[in-house]
């Protein structure tokens, strides 16, 4: 009886308990990776929104207008009255931040505060008088880029604001609510440890508070990036143990040594019912999500409380899942759109100037066709970068007009010794292309290579190759070692934003509009030049 039933049986039930841990675990693991995706896309908007909010309070001009004025004036309290409103109006109703400070470079200008819905309190007023110091001391040595700092348990947002010569004057500083932006963390519940990374910090959300940790090895990683800045979520599964969770199946253990194989029925009808069928329901619909079946919706009745409350969760997050996948694309739409307009308003105000130089030049000498045709060029290329009809692509034509209206008033500036060369396929000349593709490339050429030698020789040649469109400034000059790492970071959108911002934001277009088929290549010839070639697909053939 021992041999051939009871320890047979006895197998049978710890080899049940061990599939059923199994396959708990397997659907644990699932219904885990789901949520933390979930969780991360839900995380990664909310930090877009707040690195948005701090682009908006560089952008809008508000504060450095009103800084603008105190300098003139030197009247403080002008200065605060309009950056306290400012603030006031822009923050003190968001439940993203906890407080929004300014904290000014000019040691004679105080702090000026501003608290989220439902914030007040010395304890606060202290926290953010004592971070000013320490993130004053950091952000000299950063530029304009977003930086996370954690300070004394708090979590801040920072980001430098310059004036009109485009120096630093003030950083805006967001202490980040940790309940707005980790609480959905709260839907691992199968996880047994999470922690977080962005940059290079590392902390633990314990519901409550922010605290500091070093990395640790091991649990599943997701990861993520927004404007530029990664992060990351470590998580440990929770271990399950069936017969902790479940005693019943100890006490089925010890009812089959007298029931033996009647009882061993029953129990295995009753696992099949109470959890074999749930679980395999589970997979079906986590396999159906992963094929692409966003929004599904487990209709079964589930036979047991637990089962119930894993379908009603797994339903809720899948629903929840397609709400901000579809979100999530047309906001990637728009931002999308929002940045090649935006890349494309950016013109060299060097060149501006030089140009009104040389026109108050030519006019202060003597009244000839020479401003006229200057002044016509100039208004030709402000018009362009204007943009006011809003088209992100013109035709080649049109795009060619504004490149001779630019090499026209180089051509000005540098004389006789500066040589145009052109070879433009004319059947071309009705194809869309970017607006303003040409020009910073042409101007990257003048500025670093043919003003310095006081002229040389350009060429632009427009033609077709392999079903694309291929456009070509090459001009005279050489590159050193340091130039092509340089040209390699820009072309890369890595680096520091320098004088080849013409070249960063030429390259950052072509992906934004063609993706993967846009390229611009940079890199010196064998005879003395150094060639700039465009290409992407030609779409009207």
């Amino acid at each position: 009886m021992v041999l051939c039933w009871l320890v047979p049986i006895l197998l049978l039930l710890a080899t049940f308990g061990i599939l059923l841990e199994e396959t708990y675990q397997r659907s644990a693991r699932q219904e885990l990776d789901g949520t933390a995706q979930f969780a991360m896309l839900q995380l990664k908007m909310e930090l877009e929104s707040a690195i948005n909010d701090s682009k908006s309070v560089s952008y809008d001009g508000v504060i450095r207008s009103a800084y603008r004025s105190y300098r003139e004036s030197r009247n403080k309290i002008a200065l605060y009255h309009s950056l306290n409103d400012y603030l006031r109006d822009n923050f003190s109703r968001s439940g993203t931040y906890r407080a929004v400070f300014l904290a000014f470079w000019d040691e004679q200008i105080n702090g000026v505060y501003a608290y989220g819905a439902g914030e007040s309190g010395s304890a606060l007023i202290q926290d953010c008088r004592t971070a000013t110091e320490t993130i004053l001391q950091i952000m000299r040595s950063e530029d304009t880029q977003t930086c996370f700092l954690l300070i004394h348990g708090n979590l801040y947002l920072t980001r430098n604001l310059l004036d009109s010569h485009f120096e630093p004057y003030a950083s805006i500083v967001m202490m980040l609510r940790p309940s707005a932006f980790f609480s959905q963390l709260s839907v691992l519940g199968a996880a047994e440890d999470v922690q977080l990374q962005i940059d290079e910090l590392c902390f633990r959300y314990d519901g409550e508070n922010i605290v500091k940790e070093e990395e640790k090895d091991g649990g599943y990683r997701y990861e993520e990036a927004v404007d530029g800045h990664p992060f990351r979520l470590r998580v440990e599964e929770a271990k399950y143990n069936a017969w902790k969770e479940h005693p019943e199946l100890s006490w089925a253990a010890a009812g089959a040594a007298l029931l033996v194989l009647p009882l061993l029925v029953l129990l295995w009808l009753l696992w099949r019912r109470h959890v074999g069928k749930p679980v395999e329901t589970l997979v079906e619909a986590n396999l159906k999500v992963q094929a692409g079946e966003r929004g599904y919706e487990i209709t079964e009745h589930a036979p047991n409380a637990e089962f119930e409350t894993l379908f009603s969760h797994f339903n809720d997050m899948s629903s929840e899942m397609k709400e901000q996948f579809e979100r999530s694309y047309l906001e990637q739409q728009a931002s999308q759109r929002a940045q090649i307009k935006a890349l494309q308003s950016q013109i060299n105000p060097h060149f501006l100037n030089n140009t009104l130089e040389i026109i108050n030049w030519e006019a202060r000498m003597a009244g000839n066709d020479r401003v006229g045709a200057m002044i016509e060029a100039l208004s030709t290329m402000l018009n362009a970068a204007l943009d006011r009809d809003g088209r992100t692509q013109i035709a080649l034509r049109e795009e060619l007009s504004y490149m001779d209206a630019y090499l026209y008033i180089i051509r000005e500036r540098l004389g006789e010794s500066f040589c145009v060369h052109k070879q433009i396929d004319e059947s071309l000349l009705s194809r869309q292309v970017p607006r303003l593709i040409l020009q910073p490339i042409a101007e990257n050429a003048v500025e670093h290579d043919l003003a310095r030698h006081g002229g040389g020789n350009l060429w632009l040649r427009v033609y077709r190759a392999d079903h694309r469109l291929v456009l070509e400034v090459e001009h005279d000059g050489s590159m050193t070692e340091k130039d092509r790492e340089r040209i390699a970071d820009q072309l890369e959108g890595e680096g520091e934003i320098s004088s080849s911002v013409g070249i960063r934001n030429v390259s950052k277009r072509l992906k934004l509009i063609y993706g993967k088929e846009g390229a611009l290549s940079m890199d010196e010839t064998d005879h003395g030049t150094i060639l700039a070639r465009i290409s992407f697909p030609d779409k009207e053939e």
